[in-house]
């Protein structure tokens, strides 16, 4: 499976090949038969020290993409069987999925029976054992197969209910929700989404969190999120994203953040069976896959079957390579970084923890099994793209090399340490409460994890003792499963906590801390942000704060820490995070010390401020505004600006409604309207005569108007009506005419030159005259371009101002015209010239594009698509084929500096060439 990442919202589709044959065609390519497990075993090659072996292979199961285990030791399987039936996708939505529970029967660690327990599925994708029972995402649904008891014994999908929906954004099977961890503080989370979830009285509670990753979701011991994106291996958090989401923001630093970095691929076989090997530098010169481009599922090893050295390493799953990736995880306080383990091999120099020279084995997902070994799921299949981003190309080559048949296969593979103890899939747990608190000593987080949930459905409070008499021992482990079973159990006291705090150990401090902030005062969080020694606590104590920011010690605390260090992005972040509902008293504060420069760094901290204030209190828009009125500094009126018009790009904004037009907008300071302007359209008032989503008009194009509605009135209203309704039998309908609403080329050579019918408004046809204003001598080219503007904003219009130097090239390209123009004529014109202004190449390496103008068109260009664009509104367009939307970023010069794109919050690409 494959997710979105930059690179690839610019996915595939033909493109013209040079004269020279493609390199990868020039390949020796060597057949691809199916292989029996057999002989797919011996396809592998492994990491020294490690054995594989297949516990299920079809027809057990078929099509896996995701597994998960009860306590029983059961393994629960999501079969994807509509995936990609055949090279075109037909009947990829038929009912066909299913969810299947396999059992080993005597013991042998091998799976020996297979039941259906939900099948009739439309492409399910994801599942996760829970108290209540068995989640399972099948867009755009998310099922709960209940258990009446709570034992999985007992799951019924006969009577699954809909919780909620699950991965029902538009979109293609690779990019929707995905994952369903449970993770240690209790919340269910998904990779390709930016929502948490908990099942509470049988009901779903969904709560706002960081969006993160596209396909494949882990957690370390510490609760702390990894995942990844198709083109990135590892990313992840090194702190609570929680705080930072709940101030109101869609991220920061720490957060999100590439782990690891320069990511290659080191398979063993040749990779020409990949969505962009037409491009170059996708392949190297052996031939190989240079650089993931299908990172999928993923687990971070929290097992005990593996040495000890491999208790920090993250296992990815890369189908497109044939190969499951090593990075050993190195960090240290908020910093980490990986390493990427690598194995000599005989032929190719270096490879990969698995690769398989079998161009049908399809790692998708990697987990930890209830043994501690490693389990691989394969999807076992030729084609492993999605039918709406599958090439032409690569659809030839899968039909001509046989790789679009067999379907309907699958395997699941153990990997085990030869040195390791063997140990049983089928776990015994303990049918009573006291003996599960043992189990959170247990070396095997998959253990721990199972325990915890148990634990949170047992009675009584022996429970609750005992996990707390875990908090205080001496295992690091034990101890922060306790204390999230009591957070989980809401059972967590004062007295634990702060037990809990006092441990020499960081991890179980920062368990405490994250669990149980709440039970804690202000006075007792400042003491441990300002005497802690660890970077974690401060950080994270510093975020928790935010409850009591509207405390005169609280604001002094954070404004001081900001000054004495501002050059740390992530503890600007926290101190960010702290202030929300009280960002501008943090302004204040911050900059009676004398704090700031105009310099990036400073206003972007103030940008953010504005912006966090602004998402929790739109309707406290224009005390924002008074503020902004209130500096005096003019890098400081921007920046806060800029903070008003982020929050713009919402999908979920409105504008805000004034009371009386803010004198910001009627009386701007000097030098500050591109700034104003960027945020006019996200305020109104009674009696504003902007129209929504359009861009406003500067004071000297607001002048330029008043000037075009007088003329208007005095020459134009005279025919067509002071409305613009027009006059019956004298003059058509200007307001909502497609003539003035269209192409400003066809609007400006009728005013200047007049028209003769027929020509159709609305559907109504005319064949009267309208004389041309050329002639008259006040209609100068400032008069003729507030004129046009008057027309394109009047009566509701949104279209975009004129200035003079567009009247003036047309009347230079029309000097010896005589005749009035007819609409015919008008039709073959050039249109839409202001196009030219957004042309240009944006980007650079494998994420440029290049726009330019065809004479009546936008046209995007890349390596993977082009064609034409669609205009929405000014500055914004959009590529229907792929959803592709931009958005034009105009620079301080008055020119087109960058395009942003629109994914995940906006992605800028700078203008590198004109």
């Amino acid at each position: 499976m494959r997710a979105l990442s930059l690179a690839l919202l610019l996915l595939t589709a033909p493109i013209a090949w040079a004269d020279e044959k493609p390199f990868y065609l020039t390949l020796e390519t060597p057949p691809a038969p199916e292989l029996s497990p057999a002989e797919a075993l011996a396809s592998f090659s492994l990491a020294p020290g490690f054995n594989i072996e297949l516990v299920a292979s079809e027809p057990l199961v078929e099509d896996p993409v995701a597994i998960a285990w009860d306590e029983a030791g059961d393994l629960y399987t999501v079969e994807m069987r509509g995936f990609m039936p055949d090279a075109y996708g037909t009947g990829d939505t038929d009912p066909v999925g299913s969810v299947v529970r396999l059992r080993d029967l005597d013991g042998d660690g091998k799976f020996d029976q297979r039941e259906v327990l939900l099948d009739q599925l439309v492409l399910p994708r994801a599942i996760a054992i829970v108290n209540e029972g068995l989640l399972i995402g099948e867009p755009p649904n998310l099922w709960l197969c209940p258990s009446h008891s709570g034992s999985s014994k007992d799951i019924n999908c006969k009577k699954k209910v809909r919780l909620s929906n699950y991965a029902d954004e538009p979109g293609n099977v690779e990019h929707g929700e995905n994952g369903l961890l449970l993770a240690i503080d209790n919340w269910i989370y998904n990779a390709k989404s930016g929502r948490r979830m908990q099942i509470r009285d049988g009901k779903l509670v969904v709560e706002p969190t960081l969006f993160r990753g596209q396909w494949g979701i882990s957690q370390d011991n510490q609760g702390l999120l990894y995942y990844n994106t198709n083109s990135n291996f590892l990313l992840g958090d090194v702190y609570d994203a929680q705080p930072v989401i709940a101030a109101g923001n869609a991220g920061g630093p720490g957060l999100n953040i590439q782990v690891s970095k320069k990511d290659q691929v080191f398979a063993v076989r040749v990779n020409p069976g990949v969505n962009r090997a037409y491009v170059p530098g996708v392949l190297r010169e052996d031939g190989r896959l240079d650089k993931p481009t299908s990172a999928s599922g993923m687990v971070y090893y929290r097992g005990d079957q593996f040495p000890a050295a491999y208790s920090q390493d993250v296992f990815v799953a890369e189908p497109a390579g044939n190969v499951v990736v090593q990075l050993r995880l190195k960090r240290e306080g908020l910093q980490v970084s990986t390493d990427h383990i690598l194995y000599e091999d005989e032929k190719w120099g270096q490879r990969e923890f698995l690769a398989s020279t079998d161009e049908r084995f399809r790692p998708v997902d990697v987990d930890l099994g209830p043994d501690g070994a490693l389990y691989v799921v394969d999807m076992y299949r030729g084609i492993i793209q999605d039918q709406l981003f599958l090439s032409d190309e690569l659809r030839a080559q899968a039909l001509s090399r046989g790789l679009d048949k067999p379907v309907g296969m699958g395997r699941i593979w153990r990997i085990t340490a030869v040195q390791g103890a063997s140990k049983t899939v089928r776990p015994q747990f303990p049918s009573s409460g006291p003996e599960l608190l043992k189990l959170l000593e247990a070396e095997n987080g998959w253990v721990r994890d199972t325990a915890q949930r148990l634990l949170l459905r047992e009675k009584g409070r022996g429970i609750d003792r005992g996990l707390s008499r875990l908090v205080t021992q001496d295992d690091e482990h034990a101890a922060v499963h306790a204390i999230w079973t009591l957070d989980g159990r809401g059972t967590l006291n004062r007295s634990t906590l702060l037990k809990a705090l006092a441990k020499d150990s960081t991890s179980i401090q920062l368990a405490a801390i994250k669990a149980g902030h709440e039970l804690l005062s202000a006075e007792e969080l400042l003491k441990m942000a300002t005497q802690s020694g660890d970077s974690s606590m401060v950080h994270h104590t510093t975020m928790y704060l935010a409850a009591s920011n509207h405390r005169d010690d609280v604001i002094e605390y954070l404004a001081s820490s900001l000054v004495k260090n501002d050059t740390d992005g992530m503890r600007r972040m926290a101190i960010q995070a702290a202030s929300g509902g009280n960002e501008l008293a943090l302004i204040d504060a911050i900059l009676e010390k004398g704090w700031g420069k105009a310099e990036e760094q400073s206003a972007g901290f103030v940008r953010d401020l504005i912006s966090q204030s602004f998402r929790a209190e739109q309707k406290e828009g224009d005390v924002l505004l008074d503020h902004v009125m209130q500096q005096d500094q003019h890098w400081i009126q921007e920046a806060m600006l800029n903070g008003l018009f982020e929050v713009t790009r919402d999908e979920s904004f409105s504008r805000v409604v004034l009371a009386e037009p803010h004198s910001l907008f009627t009386d701007p300071p000097e030098g500050l309207w591109p700034a104003i302007s960027k945020v006019r359209g996200a305020f109104t008032w009674k009696g504003d005569d902007l129209a929504a989503d359009t861009k406003p008009l500067s004071p000297l194009q607001q002048l330029r108007k008043k000037k075009g509605e007088d003329y208007y009135r005095g020459r134009c209203g005279i025919c067509h009506g002071s409305d613009g309704k027009g006059i019956t039998s004298t003059a058509p309908t200007l307001a909502e005419s497609e003539w003035v609403t269209g192409p400003s080329e066809r609007l400006a050579r009728i005013v200047l030159h007049g028209l003769q019918g027929p020509i159709s408004v609305q559907g109504e046809v005319w064949n009267s005259v309208m004389p041309g204003h050329s002639a008259i001598a006040e209609f100068d080219d400032e008069t003729a371009s507030g004129l046009l503007t008057y027309l394109h904003r009047a009566w509701g219009h949104s279209g975009r101002a004129i200035e003079p130097a567009f009247i003036h090239q047309v009347r230079q390209e029309t000097t010896d015209r005589l005749s009035l123009w007819t609409a015919a004529e008008l039709a073959d014109l050039e249109i839409n010239t202001h196009y030219r202004q957004y042309a240009g190449t944006y980007g650079g390496g494998p994420f440029t594009l290049k726009f330019s103008f065809d004479g009546r068109n936008l046209m995007v260009q890349s390596v993977f698509f082009n064609g034409s664009m669609r205009e929405d509104k000014e500055d914004h367009f959009f590529f229907e084929p792929r959803d592709f939307r931009v958005e034009f970023v105009w620079g301080d010069d008055g020119k087109v500096s960058a395009v942003r794109v629109a994914m995940q919050g906006g992605v800028e690409l700078p203008r590198i060439a004109d």
